[in-house]
């Protein structure tokens, strides 16, 4: 096995691992947004997610880097250039294996930024109901009232950008 192989190999097994983990990581997050549309127990779920995640975007920077000192565009073609057919394929396989994690891992994340979104939805119409106030009037900037007792009522968002 050459050298630049057994570095890609190395760096995918990384990624794979570091891939698991995130897929454990976002499972657990999407699970608890399940639970409860308002979000409860994100407080310990988010940080392992996002660290998880984090390792994984450090590792992508790892493979950007050792693309450029093997002066290639993919890992598969520096893959392509070990002579040894047998650990071609076995390294291969892992690439496959890590590709196919990224992309159920990039399928997750979409699921959890819907549940979060769905959850953030939930959340600002409890505080309309709470409060009586129109969706567009939730989040804002105050406006004055005109007329004669200008500035005598004036309507206030709940969460005012002015106050």
């Amino acid at each position: 096995m050459t050298n630049e192989t057994r570095e890609a190999l190395v760096l995918l097994k990384a990624q794979l691992a570091a891939c698991e983990e995130a897929a454990l990581r976002f499972a657990a997050l999407k699970d608890t947004l399940c639970r409860s549309a308002s979000g409860g127990g994100l407080a310990e779920v988010i940080p392992d997610a996002e660290r998880s995640l984090s390792e994984v975007r450090t590792l992508g920077r790892k493979q950007a880097a050792f693309l450029e000192t093997a002066q290639s565009g993919a890992l598969s073609e520096v893959i392509a250039r070990e002579p040894n057919l047998t650990e071609r394929l076995a390294v291969e396989r892992v690439l496959r294996s890590v590709t196919a994690r990224q992309q159920e891992l990039r399928e997750d994340l979409q699921r959890c930024a819907e549940l979060l979104n769905t959850s953030a939805a939930f959340v600002n119409y409890q505080l309309n109901v709470i409060s009586g106030t129109v969706a567009d009037d939730t989040y804002g900037k105050s406006q004055p009232v005109a007329g004669p007792n200008a500035g005598i009522r004036r309507e206030i968002a709940m969460f005012d950008a002015d106050v």
